[in-house]
């Protein structure tokens, strides 16, 4: 049985990939950090929204506290 990754080596494709190494396995992980009540202001609707529609209850709720959080204007 062949995989997708298969014919790297057949077709050449390791001389110029380098072949694997330790950041082959590792994933990438980011996050943002919002220090501003004007950030999340700005940022937290967008985050609950997005969330709803991905179905993520917990990061939701995370964002609607921290607008309720906020000093009023």
């Amino acid at each position: 049985m062949r995989g997708a990754g298969s014919g790297v080596e057949e077709v050449g494709g390791g001389r110029y990939t380098g072949g694997l190494s330790v950041a082959s396995f590792l994933k990438t992980v980011t996050w943002q950090r919002i220090d501003t009540d004007e950030g999340v202001r700005t940022v937290a609707p967008h985050v609950v929204t997005i969330s709803q529609a991905d179905l993520m209850p917990a990061h939701e709720a995370t964002a609607a506290k921290r607008l309720e959080r906020l000093p009023r204007d």
